[in-house]
């Protein structure tokens, strides 16, 4: 939406998302939209209602430091209120355009500086309701209506507050969602690839709440994770009818993703199928054997042991997930409008055009590093 457009547009509060502190205008539609209270939409919508003033200003963290609540909002061109599911699912692609490339970076630089679980986006279950005063909550658990007054809103206590700025949020990756969100919920195709997409990512979403429910984790947590990733791929490649997903449709799909690191393309590893058949594959498939692996003996009741969670040179398997998908992610969401450099030769494009788009290819430089640190910490500085 260009500025005119977000002039003219009015916009509704849906939810509210504690837990970010978001600063930047790039996890926003046309539809729906995650603001932070710096943006003219939220201040809009704060003016529009004192209640929803009040209600956002009763947040603080578990130390009683008050925070900046980002919100969900639709705009006029929703045409209606929305349906959890819609709301869910955008929240979902918010998720991956943010937090699997945050995982990506704090991986190679030992360093968290953005959301590395799902949940820091968790949506609160209270929110105003259209009784001045009150506040409505809906959930599996609950269903009630309550005053305003005396409410003290809670961050997660278990996640920190993480503010996104703009170099946090993968414009590209969230476009190309954005355009399936629409076709599932404002197009309302009846069309598998959207579904299956936004399905999958839903998936990997789950695969990186925060795993545990207390202070106590165990393998078994670590277990449940792997066993989301890889519903996350099956969930992705599914043809759709009576297709079939599984490990090897899988492993077919990263081996067809152009790999630009000699080390993620060289067949060297071994895999066993079974307990008489061993071939030999690419490090991003035994990479998703190893963890197909995992997820049958844990989701089988097999005996698990945490040595099984660490690779050779002692990184943990968990450390591999979030690359993989993404590339795998970015294989069925590809960018929209690439630019070559015979592009920029002839004319066609800009020179800023082609670095904005030579920018946003830069997650896959990442993501095949983050892999190769699995066998060989040191491989990737010049394996090119």
């Amino acid at each position: 939406m260009n500025d005119i457009e977000n002039s003219m547009a009015n916009w509704a509060p849906i939810a509210v998302v504690p837990s970010v502190d978001v600063r930047t205008s790039r996890l926003a539609g046309p539809h729906i939209a995650l603001l932070g209270a710096d943006d003219e939409r939220y201040q809009r919508c704060v003016n529009e209602s004192p209640d929803l003033g009040r209600f956002l200003s009763s947040f603080t963290d578990s130390h009683g430091k008050v925070v900046r609540p980002s919100l969900i909002a639709t705009s006029t061109l929703y045409g209606g209120k929305p349906s959890p599911s819609a709301v869910a699912s955008f929240k979902d692609i918010v998720v991956a355009s943010v937090t699997l490339d945050e995982r990506l970076h704090a991986i190679l630089s030992d360093n968290v500086r953005g959301p590395f679980y799902s949940g820091s986006f968790d949506i609160y279950p209270w929110m105003i309701s259209n009784y001045k005063d009150r506040l409505v909550a809906r959930t599996p658990a609950i269903s009630s209506l309550h005053r305003l007054q005396g409410f003290r809103g809670l961050a997660s206590p278990a996640l920190p507050i993480h503010r996104i700025e703009d170099e946090y949020v993968h414009g590209g990756l969230f476009a190309g969602l954005y355009r399936l969100w629409q076709r599932q919920y404002i197009s309302n195709e009846d069309n598998w690839e959207p579904r299956a997409i936004l399905r999958s990512v839903n998936m990997a979403s789950a695969a990186m709440q925060l795993p545990i429910t207390s202070v106590a984790e165990t393998i078994y947590d670590w277990g449940r994770c792997i066993s989301l990733w890889v519903s996350a791929f099956e969930i992705l490649i599914h043809p759709g009818g009576n297709g079939q997903a599984n490990q090897n449709k899988v492993l077919e799909m990263l081996w067809e993703i152009e790999w630009l690191y000699r080390g993620n393309r060289d067949a060297i590893y071994s895999i066993e199928f079974g307990r008489k058949r061993t071939e030999q594959r690419t490090l991003p498939e035994f990479l998703y054997n190893r963890l197909y692996r995992l997820r049958n003996d844990y989701l089988h009741g097999n005996p698990v042991e945490g040595e099984g969670f660490m690779m050779e040179n002692g990184t943990s398997v968990l450390s591999y997930p979030a690359a993989l998908y993404r590339m795998a992610l970015a294989s069925k969401v590809p960018h929209e409008d690439p630019i070559s450099h015979e592009d920029v030769k002839s004319g066609r494009r800009s020179v800023d055009e082609y670095s904005l788009h030579y920018r946003s290819t830069l997650f896959q430089n990442d993501c095949e590093r983050c892999l190769l640190r699995a066998v060989d910490p040191e491989a990737a500085k010049d394996d090119e």
